[in-house]
């Protein structure tokens, strides 16, 4: 359960740094089939851009939950975040399927006020 919770972290970590630095294609390549069958290519890297467009880069986050379950031997991890961006706050939830020690990304859900009226 640590384990998942741990790798979960790093994922986040991974994802906004890679998102700080506009390698949306990078988290896009890196993400879970799932996510690539659910959101076409071109769409997520719009999205993000938008995101970064109008909140700016990430500037710190803190977990807010998280919740580890394991399925038919598929275990899924589920981080809330509490995010600050340069130009408003989000709270941010990854969900990401453990490959061995790795979490994969399989979905990114992002709620923020300033997102919607900027």
């Amino acid at each position: 359960m640590f384990k998942g919770k741990q790798a979960g972290e790093q994922g986040v970590a991974e994802f906004h740094k890679l998102y700080n630095d506009g390698k949306f294609k990078e988290i896009f390549d890196a993400s879970h089939a799932a996510l690539k069958t659910a959101t076409p290519e071109t769409k997520f890297l719009e999205f993000l851009s938008a995101v970064q467009r109008k909140l700016g880069k990430v500037t710190q986050t803190a977990n807010a939950g998280f919740n580890v379950n394991t399925f038919n031997l598929t275990t899924r991890v589920v981080l809330n975040q509490n995010t600050t961006f340069e130009q408003g706050n989000a709270t941010e939830v990854f969900t990401f399927e453990m490959n061995g020690e790795k979490a994969v990304l399989v979905g990114y859900n992002i709620n923020s006020t300033e997102l919607i009226l900027k």
